[in-house]
C-alpha cells in the first residue's frame, strides 16, 4: 500500500457525514510548504494504481534542474505494494480546491449588506468618482499623484502601485517622498527588489510565489497603498515581447497556478490585480495592435490562466489591456469583460483600464460627444474604472442626467463591485490603517524599511530560479583547487526614459552592477547599500585564500584559473514602449546598439575569453531567450534572468556550490522554450493585426515537430535523478475528481539536489483540436544524496477540459471534458517523460 504518512481520515469523515458509499481516502491537509504538488482534502483522491509503463524505468535527470523546498504529499518511504484500482468522483463543497491556492473567493454577506447600505446614500457624483482616476483640470494635476483615485467625503480612493517584482515607489514624478533618494532624476522610495516574474516562473514553486506576494503586499500595506497592479500574467507566445520579464510562462496552467499563489499572498494584505486581460503580447504600438484568434484559442490558450486566477486565486480586480482583440478594444469589449470574464469565468470583482488604455488620449482633441459615446460603450462592456484619469468617465454624470445611454442603475452595478472590494480589504477609510492583517515592515523617513526576512526571501528566489543550461565536463561547481577567479563583463551604454526624466544615456557594468529589470512601470528601487552584484557575490562566496578580480576584457583574466563572463540585456533592449525600449529586434546581445564601438561587444568578450582555453562559465542576464553563437566554445552557461537586488549573492553561492557551508545546487527550470533560431518561433508582429495560433510555446514546437535547443522545463543539476514506480490513484474519473499521480524520485548522485517533477497529459482518442501534450501538475522535492522520496501530484479532472466552439456562432461554445482514455506522462521536462500510465475519464 502507499505510505501511510501520505493519507489522513479527514475525507472519511466527510464521506460518512454525506452518507456516500464511496471509498474514503485523501491526501493530507495543505501545509503550504511546497510547489505545484500541494494536496487538498476536497474531492475523492483515492491512491491506487492503474496500468503504467516504465514503472521502474530510471532516468538520468542531470539535464533537468533540481529544486528546493519541502512538499506536501512527500514521503521518504518508497511504495511497497498496491491495492485494487477504483473509480473516483468529486465530493464536498469545493471539489476543485486542492490547496491553499485554489480556494477562490466567496463574498461575505456582511460586506454585501454594507455595500448596499452605503450605495443607497451615495450621490451621483460620488458614485462616478469611484469609477475614475484623477480629474484632468488642470491637465495632469496633481501629476505626482497619478497612481491614485480621488477621495470622496467618506470613501478613500484607491492608491495603485506596480508591480510583480516589488513595490514601485518611483512613480511619483514630482517627489511625494521628499526625503527619499534621487534616482535617475526622480525622488523614489526604496522597497525590496525580487527577481522578475519570469525568473520565479523558472522556480516552479507555489509557496515561494505566495511568500513573495505576501511580502510585496506587506510593503504595500505599510506604505498605505491599496491595489498592487500584479500579477502580470500574459502568455509568452514569443521571446521578442519586451515585457516577457514581467510574466511567468508560456504555459497557461503553470501561469495560472503561480498567479493564483501570488494573488493569495498579496491579498493577505491588500488587493491584487490580474493583468493584462487579454492577449496582450506585443509591446510596440500596443494601443493599436489587434490580436486576432478564434474562440477556442481565446479562451483556452490566452484565457485559461485568467480563469484560474479568478476561480482559484479569488483575485479582486482585473486590468483591461491596451490592445484590440478581434478588432475591438479590450476596454470596450462586452465579449471579453462580460460574456467571458464574468459569465464564463465567474469573476465578481471590478475591472479597471490600463493607464490611458481607453480610446481618446488627448483631452484637447476629444469632443464631449465622442467622450460620452466611449464611456457608454465601456460601462456597458463591463469596465468599472477608467485610469489614470477621468477623461471619458468624466462625462458619467452628464450621461445619466441627460439620459444619454446610462442610468444610475448602470453606475450602481459598477460601484457595488468596487465598494465590495474596498470593504473586503478595509481600504475605504479616510484615516487610520488600511488593509487586512498587520504590516511587518515600517514606513520610515518616506522609505519602506524592509524586514531582513524580505531580503532573505529575494535571495531564496534568486537561488531557486537560476537555470544551469550547460555544464560540460562538470565545469561547475568551481573546483576547490582554483586559486584565482576573474569576473568579466562589458560596460554597455543604453538610452532610456524612465517616466521621470527626458531620454538619458546610462551605462551598466555587467560584472559588477545589480540588474533588476527594465525601467518601465514595474521598476523597483532597492536600497543600494543592500544590493549585491555578480562580482561581489562571487567574491563573498569564494573559499578563504581564493582571489577574485573583475575586468572588462579577456586580458584581465590572463592569469586566472577560472573565468566568469557576465553578459545580458539592458533596459533599452527590452521593456515598455514608453521607456523607448519596447520589443526586442532580435535575440542577439547588443542588438539595439547603433555605435559600431558597442555592436557585438559582449559576444566578442565571450569569444575572447573562451580562446584562453580556461575553465569558464557564461552567465546571462535578461528576460527571455538570448542567442549564443559561442555556445560550442564555452563549457558552462547559466541563465540568471534579472535576479533582483541580491542576485549576485545567489549566483556566487551556486557557482561555488555552497550556501552557508552546505552543498547547494542549481534548481531552476526553463518556463519557456529556447529555440535554436528565431525563425523557429511563429510570426511575432503582423504589423497591425497579428494572428495568434492555438498552439503556443512547447505546444507549438510539438505541433511543428521542431526540436528546440532547450525544452520547456530543462535545466541542469550537480546531481542526477531517477523516476520510479508511477501509480495513478484512480482507474477512472468522474466529474469533480482529482487524480493522485504518485511517483518515486531518487537522487542518484553524491550531493544534495532538488527536482521539479512535471505531469503532462495527452488525449489519444480525441477528435478535438488539442495539443500533443499539456502540463497539468508539478511538484518540487528536496533530496539528500542517495535519498528517495515518494511524491503525490494532484491532477484535477476539471483542468483537462477544452473549449468546444459552436460552429454556428463564432464566439460561443462550452467547456467540455472528453470521455475516453487520458495518457499521464511524468518526468523532468516537456521532452523527458519516462513514466506513463492511462486513466479513463467519464466526460461531461
Amino acid at each position: 500500500m502507499l505510505n501511510s504518512k501520505l493519507f489522513t481520515s479527514s475525507l472519511l469523515l466527510t464521506v460518512v457525514g454525506l452518507g456516500l458509499a464511496v471509498p474514503a481516502c485523501s491526501l493530507p491537509a495543505p501545509k503550504h510548504t511546497g510547489g505545484g504538488g500541494s494536496s487538498g482534502t476536497d474531492g475523492d483522491m483515492c491512491p491506487t494504481p492503474t496500468s503504467t509503463t516504465g514503472d521502474d524505468a530510471g532516468i538520468s535527470a542531470g539535464s533537468d534542474a533540481g529544486t528546493v523546498a519541502g512538499h506536501v504529499g512527500v514521503a521518504t518511504t518508497p511504495i511497497t505494494n498496491v491495492v485494487t484500482p477504483i473509480s473516483c468522483a468529486g465530493i464536498g463543497p469545493r471539489p476543485n480546491a486542492i490547496d491553499k491556492y485554489s480556494q477562490g473567493y466567496t463574498p461575505d454577506p456582511a460586506v454585501l449588506k454594507q455595500v448596499q447600505t452605503v450605495l443607497s446614500t451615495m450621490s451621483l457624483t460620488d458614485e462616478a468618482t469611484q469609477m475614475r482616476g484623477l480629474a484632468i483640470t488642470p491637465f495632469y494635476a496633481p501629476y505626482n499623484n497619478i497612481e491614485r483615485s480621488e477621495d470622496t467625503a467618506s470613501i478613500r480612493g484607491f492608491r495603485y502601485r506596480d508591480a510583480s517584482r516589488g513595490v514601485n515607489l518611483g512613480e511619483d514624478f514630482s517627489g511625494t517622498y521628499p526625503n527619499a533618494a534621487v534616482v535617475g532624476g526622480s525622488h523614489v522610495g526604496f522597497s525590496t527588489a525580487f527577481p522578475v516574474s519570469i525568473a520565479r516562473g523558472a522556480a516552479f514553486d507555489l509557496d515561494l510565489e505566495y511568500a513573495i506576494g505576501e511580502a510585496i503586499g506587506d510593503e504595500m500595506q505599510a506604505a498605505k497603498e491599496t491595489v498592487l497592479l500584479a500579477p502580470c500574467m500574459n502568455l509568452v507566445r514569443h521571446p521578442l515581447w519586451g515585457r516577457t520579464q514581467e510574466t511567468y510562462s508560456e504555459d497557461p496552467f503553470h501561469m495560472g497556478r503561480l498567479a493564483s499563489a501570488m494573488t493569495v499572498g498579496v491579498q493577505e494584505h491588500i488587493l491584487a490585480n490580474a493583468k493584462h486581460y487579454m492577449a496582450y503580447d506585443i509591446e510596440n504600438s500596443r494601443a493599436a495592435n489587434n490580436s486576432a484568434m478564434d474562440e477556442q484559442t481565446l479562451r483556452e490558450t490566452y484565457g485559461r490562466h485568467f480563469r484560474m486566477v479568478v476561480q482559484d486565486g479569488g483575485v479582486s480586480s482585473v486590468m483591461a489591456s491596451y490592445n484590440l482583440v478581434n478588432n475591438v478594444k479590450a476596454t470596450q469589449s462586452y465579449h471579453l469583460l462580460t460574456e467571458i470574464l464574468r459569465n464564463d469565468f465567474g469573476f465578481g470583482g471590478f475591472v479597471l483600464s490600463d493607464w490611458w488604455a481607453m480610446p481618446n488620449v488627448d483631452p484637447k482633441a476629444s469632443d464631449a460627444t465622442t467622450l460620452k459615446m466611449t464611456a457608454v460603450q465601456a460601462v456597458k462592456a463591463g469596465l468599472d474604472v477608467e485610469l489614470p484619469w477621468g477623461l471619458n468617465y468624466g462625462q458619467l454624470e452628464n450621461i445619466v442626467n441627460s439620459k444619454g445611454g446610462l442610468t444610475k442603475g448602470d453606475l450602481d452595478t459598477s460601484v457595488a463591485r468596487i465598494l465590495e472590494q474596498k470593504f473586503r480589504f478595509n481600504v475605504h477609510n479616510l484615516t487610520g490603517n488600511v488593509g487586512i492583517g498587520s504590516a511587518k515592515t515600517r514606513y520610515r523617513n518616506s522609505r519602506i524599511m524592509c524586514d531582513a526576512e524580505h531580503i532573505t526571501l529575494a535571495h531564496k528566489a534568486a537561488l531557486e530560479s537560476m537555470v544551469l543550461l550547460k555544464n560540460e565536463s562538470s565545469t561547475l561547481p568551481i573546483k576547490p583547487t582554483v586559486t584565482k577567479v576573474a569576473v568579466l563583463g562589458s560596460v554597455v551604454p543604453y538610452r532610456v526614459t524612465d517616466g521621470a526624466t527626458k531620454d538619458n544615456t546610462r551605462t551598466i557594468n555587467f560584472a559588477t552592477d545589480v540588474t533588476t529589470g527594465d525601467l518601465g512601470s514595474s521598476r523597483v528601487f532597492h536600497d543600494p547599500m543592500k544590493g549585491v552584484g555578480p562580482y561581489d557575490g562571487i567574491k563573498a562566496a569564494a573559499p578563504t585564500g581564493v582571489t577574485v578580480v573583475n575586468g572588462t576584457s579577456a586580458a584581465d583574466a590572463a592569469d586566472a584559473d577560472f573565468i566568469v563572463v557576465v553578459a545580458g540585456l539592458t533596459a533599452q533592449d527590452e521593456g515598455e514602449e514608453y521607456t523607448k525600449a519596447g520589443d526586442r529586434i532580435s535575440l542577439a546581445l547588443d542588438a539595439k546598439q547603433t555605435d559600431p564601438k558597442y555592436q557585438n561587444l559582449q559576444n566578442s568578450l565571450i569569444t575572447a575569453a573562451a580562446a584562453l582555453k580556461k575553465p569558464m562559465v557564461v552567465v546571462l542576464e535578461g528576460g527571455s531567450v538570448i542567442d549564443m553563437p559561442w555556445l560550442s566554445t564555452v563549457p558552462a552557461v547559466v541563465m540568471a534572468w534579472y535576479p533582483g537586488q541580491v542576485g549576485g549573492a545567489a549566483l556566487g553561492q551556486l557557482l561555488w556550490g555552497n550556501v552557508d557551508g552546505k552543498s547547494y545546487n542549481f534548481s531552476g527550470k526553463l518556463p519557456l522554450t529556447w529555440a535554436k533560431q528565431l525563425e523557429d518561433y511563429p510570426i511575432f508582429n503582423g504589423n497591425g493585426t497579428t494572428t495568434f495560433d492555438y498552439y503556443a510555446g512547447y505546444r507549438y514546437f510539438d505541433k511543428q515537430n521542431i526540436a528546440p535547443l532547450y525544452a520547456f522545463g530543462e535545466g541542469l543539476s550537480y546531481t542526477t535523478f531517477e523516476y520510479r514506480k508511477l501509480q495513478l490513484g484512480c482507474s477512472d474519473l468522474g466529474k469533480g475528481a482529482v487524480l493522485p499521480v504518485v511517483v518515486n524520485v531518487a537522487n542518484k548522485g553524491n550531493v544534495a539536489g532538488d527536482e521539479t517533477v512535471m505531469v503532462f497529459v495527452s488525449f489519444p482518442g480525441t477528435t478535438a483540436r488539442r495539443p500533443t501534450k499539456e502540463l497539468k501538475g508539478f511538484a518540487r522535492v528536496t533530496l539528500a544524496a542517495g535519498e528517495e522520496k515518494q511524491i503525490t501530484i494532484p491532477v484535477r479532472l476539471a483542468d483537462l477540459d477544452y473549449f468546444q466552439q459552436d460552429s454556428a456562432t463564432a464566439n460561443t461554445g462550452k467547456w467540455v471534458v472528453e470521455s475516453g482514455d487520458v495518457k499521464i506522462m511524468v518526468g523532468g521536462s516537456s521532452t523527458k517523460l519516462p513514466l506513463t500510465g492511462t486513466v479513463k475519464v467519464n466526460g461531461y
